[in-house]
């Protein structure tokens, strides 16, 4: 019988007999085996052992039995495992530049952890044998949207959603579509919610002639692919890039329109939604500097001039009704920091100076609102309730076939839509 040993307070678990503090079974030989056999033949004290355990623990007592197979499988176990454990964003992955088909990845540790500490997911994508590479297109509450890394959208490409906690994935299976008449294939878009359903759909845009685009749905559950709806107009620059998953829907932002589109899943409906209208004259400089959920929230900052230090970070009301200020920001703290992210323009002295920084991720949690942010050689998170900066990774320039590559030519996974939760998602049916 497997001796437990848990604390819920702070969910740390050891196994055979260690100790964490204020346990549920005593540290006594004698007694272990007893108290084993109480949780074993008490089904509601087992389930609320379990539901304080992290993932990675749950895997492996699986194996312990059938009838903990049973439990720890159970769809309503894993619903109210995921109420319970809403995990803050652990991280982001960076890819670095390299020629190799299967490059490796940084993990970027927002709590400042460094690289050899244990919990990284992964070094490199080789869960499958992809003969031209496997690259990362998306992430969405757990789970990885990949494809075959190939630049040429007439290339034959395979698509995997891949499960970093299990290991697991699965091949989607190809298009039966393709053949009949539409152009290519724009983009491929997840969209994974644990709390309503163990299954996830794949939405894919083709290309249809001139502007006009007809979306796709494959269905874990029923393993297939089908048509949705009629065709639809919409500006190039939204189509080519993956969507945000929030309240059901996939959304797109473009720099070109008034308007945002985002795709009602179980409505199988492409619907806009109001963007924040800017004066006459910014329209021409507005730039997206992030597009972005967490925990429940879609963000959005807008840069109307890089030499400019504020800006505010906005958040869609949950009825689509309209944008609100959910934070105003000024940076100059940042610039004096670090002087280096000023750029001067030598060739103009009437130019004002440029700022070279980046959003990458919106991080918000109970008592703290963050922002991870890309300065040059460095990522810093800047905590807007304490106005307090740290380093949490160094980028330093990468070697690669005798040429040197500068940070900014490194590829961070969901830069400006998505991030990777990899470490509260207990069970997929892939």
């Amino acid at each position: 019988m497997l001796s437990l040993s848990l604390s819920c307070k702070d969910s740390e678990t050891t196994t055979g007999g260690g100790n964490s503090g204020n346990n549920f079974l005593p540290q006594n030989p004698s007694s272990s085996s007893s108290s084993s056999s109480v949780i074993a033949s008490n089904s509601d004290l087992l389930i609320q052992i379990l539901l304080c355990l992290p993932v990675k623990s749950l895997l492996v007592f699986k194996s312990v039995s059938k009838r903990w197979l049973s439990v720890i499988s159970d769809p309503h176990f894993v619903n109210n495992h995921s109420l319970r454990n809403r995990l803050s964003i652990p991280g982001l992955f960076l890819i670095k530049l390299s020629l190799n088909i299967n490059p490796e990845f940084d993990f970027i540790f927002l709590d400042g952890r460094k690289q050899g500490t244990s919990g990284v997911p992964f070094k490199t994508l080789n869960f499958v044998n992809d003969p031209a590479g496997i690259m990362i297109q998306q992430s969405c509450n757990g789970l990885l949207f990949c494809r075959s890394f190939t630049t040429n959208p007439y290339d034959r490409t395979s698509y995997y959603i891949y499960n970093p906690s299990t290991k697991h994935y699965k091949i989607l299976l190809e298009s039966q579509f393709g053949t009949k008449g539409f152009e290519s294939v724009c983009s491929v878009s997840l969209a994974f919610d644990p709390l309503k359903s163990p299954h996830y759909e794949a939405i894919c845009i083709w290309k249809n002639e001139g502007d006009s685009y007809q979306i796709e749905i494959y269905s874990s559950k029923t393993a297939s692919w089908r048509f949705s709806g009629d065709s639809f107009f919409a500006p190039k620059d939204v189509v080519y890039r993956s969507g945000v998953f929030w309240n059901g829907s996939l959304h797109w932002v473009s720099n070109l329109i008034e308007c945002l589109i985002y795709f009602d899943i179980d409505r199988e409906q492409v619907k806009t939604m109001p963007m924040p209208q800017p004066d006459d004259d910014e329209w021409e400089s507005r730039r997206i500097g992030y597009f972005g959920e967490c925990r429940g929230h879609l963000y959005l900052i807008e840069i109307f001039d890089p030499s400019v230090t504020r800006f505010n970070i906005l958040e869609m009301e949950i009825n689509y009704t309209g944008w609100k200020v959910k934070h105003r920001i000024d940076l100059v703290g940042l610039i004096i920091a670090y002087p280096e992210i000023v750029r001067d323009d030598d060739d103009d002295e009437d130019e004002p100076s440029r700022f070279d920084y980046s959003v990458l991720h919106v991080e918000e949690e109970e008592e703290s609102f963050k922002l991870v942010i890309k300065v040059p050689d460095k990522i810093i998170s800047y905590d807007l309730k304490e106005l307090s900066f740290k380093k949490i990774h160094d980028l330093p320039s990468l070697h690669m076939g005798g040429l040197f590559s500068n940070p900014h030519a490194l590829k961070l996974i969901n830069t400006s839509s998505h991030s990777l939760v990899f470490d509260n998602l207990l069970t997929v049916l892939i």
